[in-house]
């Protein structure tokens, strides 16, 4: 049987010192990290679609709650947004900033005004923060976390630091796409292809649970394989700056090369030739939770 992939654009995973270092730093901290919540709820995971922008940190909702440090920290910022409204931008709204051992920076935001307590210049984790609110840009209570490295200036995403949240539902794929030219093709089995270079795209998340509705958010992964050999891994593991832009650690991926504009991940490109052959897209959330869909395509002139 002779296979449809005659060469791929492989999508590369994070490169091998960046890692490294993210390895480094989730094997020292943590069994000593915790989260900064009692009631957890993930909200909003870390790397997803905000329109034209990657979200930095993840957003934890539970409703109002006290906010505490992760780690043990020295105050960096804290500012309390009713106290001087027209200061400083108003997006993160009320928020803390911590620096801990190891260039590792916590941001701790959307808290309510008036909830930061007296100053001071160092906490720990049994020390109140705030309180969970919806300063700033916030459509609703939660608390954005956000964790920085300075040494590799990245943001990382939090999940990789904290325990392990159990999900009761896996990882979703709604749909897979090839987009040929301007054209959106649903892939089932059996579907047709011409050859030449097609984009593989996938409507693929995770679902937050505290919802009734499907509410989206982004996977922690997703990989697309061909005959059996993965071509393609996105990893939502950290964001840095390159060229001016923010960027998938590793990949150097910006939001516009990982996103459709209605949200569809832009998962590979691949360029086939006539024949049959196996595509399997993957999509993994945070726990480790992994979905996976294999499509059968015939490609003909």
């Amino acid at each position: 049987m002779s296979r449809a992939a005659a060469r791929a654009t492989v999508r590369p995973t994070m490169a091998a010192p960046f890692l490294v270092a993210v390895l480094t730093l989730v094997a020292a901290r943590a069994m000593s990290l915790d989260w900064p919540v009692a009631d957890r709820v993930i909200t909003g995971t870390f790397g997803e679609d905000r329109g034209d922008h990657f979200h930095n940190g993840i957003d934890i909702g539970g409703g109002a709650q006290d906010v505490r440090p992760v780690l043990p920290g020295e105050l960096v910022f804290r500012w309390d947004e009713a106290s001087d409204y027209s200061s400083l931008p108003r997006g993160l709204g009320t928020f803390v900033a911590l620096r801990h051992g190891q260039g590792l920076v916590t941001l701790y935001a959307h808290l309510q005004n008036g909830s930061l307590g007296p100053p001071r210049t160092s906490y720990q984790p049994a020390d109140r923060l705030g309180v969970i609110g919806e300063t700033g840009d916030a459509s609703g209570p939660h608390l954005h976390f956000a964790v920085f490295d300075e040494e590799a200036g990245s943001a990382v995403n939090p999940l990789l630091f904290l325990p392990p949240l159990a999900a009761r539902q896996p990882p979703v794929i709604r749909r897979v796409f090839a987009l040929v030219g301007e054209r959106r093709l649903p892939l089932e089995n059996g579907a047709v292809l011409p050859p030449g270079k097609v984009r593989i795209l996938a409507e693929a998340f995770v679902l937050r649970e505290d919802v009734s509705f499907a509410w989206p958010m982004a996977p922690a992964r997703l990989s697309v394989s061909l005959d059996g050999r993965e071509v393609s891994r996105i990893s939502f593991d950290a964001l840095q700056v390159a060229h001016g832009r923010s960027v998938l650690s590793g990949s150097e991926l910006s939001h516009g090369q990982v996103y459709e504009s209605d949200g569809a991940l832009i998962c590979a490109e691949v360029a086939l030739s006539p024949g049959d052959s196996r595509l399997t897209v993957s999509v993994r959330n945070s726990s480790g939770a992994e979905t996976a869909r294999t499509i059968l395509i015939s490609v003909r002139q």
